[in-house]
């Protein structure tokens, strides 16, 4: 199966909040050993939030159903490279009018 690539456009105000993944060891005179866990210790994290009409808000929540929050993908975040993400379940709210808030998690992915 190819690698599908998620094309619509999140609410302006998207904040990433990127994690780093270490590892230490305390040694008891105070000193610590810190280092990075891995080759892609950063990770990307992006809450998204999609206001939307019915149709857009159905074919992403179908995009995100069949990715099952395990299969990766790729996007574009905002001043970042095109990359593969992995994606939560949706939670979906009607506005009214035909309108929807879809919010999600995108947490960056990495090939083996």
């Amino acid at each position: 199966m190819a690698v599908e690539t998620f094309t619509w456009c999140e609410r302006l105000g998207v904040t990433s909040s990127p994690e780093y993944r270490t590892r230490s060891s305390k040694f008891g005179n105070g000193y610590e050993q810190v280092v990075g866990d891995g080759p892609n210790n950063k990770v990307e994290v992006w809450p998204l939030t999609f206001v939307v009409r019915e149709a857009v808000a159905l074919d992403i929540k179908v995009f995100l159903d069949r990715h099952a929050g395990f299969k990766s993908f790729f996007w574009t975040p905002p001043l970042g490279e095109l990359s593969f993400y992995r994606a939560t379940a949706p939670s979906i709210s009607p506005n009214g009018a035909g309108f929807y808030t879809l919010t999600t998690t995108f947490t960056q992915s990495f090939l083996p």
